[in-house]
């Protein structure tokens, strides 16, 4: 039975080495990538913001709405792709995404979709605002042991 570490209280603790992922081109599917897609219309562009991380754990990343010829449609917004594969797929995938453009920060209802071994995509349930910038969150949640 394989061991799993825990934290000071007991909580499991990820043995999966905290390699940063990398915001990528429209599209992108490469280990190791972030990128906007354009399964939901446009291509949007994707950063990681100054003093903030991804890996395949957790992260936090900027997808900006394409910027001209209409929206970006409901849909698939955005590919994250796992640097190392986890042995099993992930029990979850938490995502929020919120608007920072207006004043105050404008929450929006996505979630984690095609969640797999290799990574997931990022669905929303409404066409995002053109020019408009979209902080997203994650954090991956392995499915038991074997996912650590």
């Amino acid at each position: 039975m394989p061991v799993v570490k825990t934290d000071a209280v007991g909580h499991g603790v990820s043995s999966r080495p905290a390699t940063s992922l990398t915001a990528s081109a429209v599209s992108t599917t490469t280990a190791g990538t972030i990128s906007g897609t354009t399964a939901a219309g446009a291509a949007p562009t994707v950063a990681i913001p100054s003093g903030f991380v991804a890996t395949d754990r957790a992260g936090t990343f900027d997808l900006t709405a394409v910027t001209g010829g209409g929206a970006q449609a409901a849909g698939v917004v955005a590919t994250v792709r796992f640097a190392a594969e986890y042995a099993s797929t992930p029990a979850a995938v938490v995502v929020t995404l919120h608007n920072t453009t207006p004043t105050p920060d404008v929450p929006i209802i996505a979630s984690a979709t095609a969640v797999a071994t290799t990574g997931f995509d990022v669905l929303v349930a409404a066409a995002l605002t053109t020019a408009n910038v979209y902080r997203i969150s994650y954090q991956v949640i392995p499915g038991g042991a074997a996912g650590l």
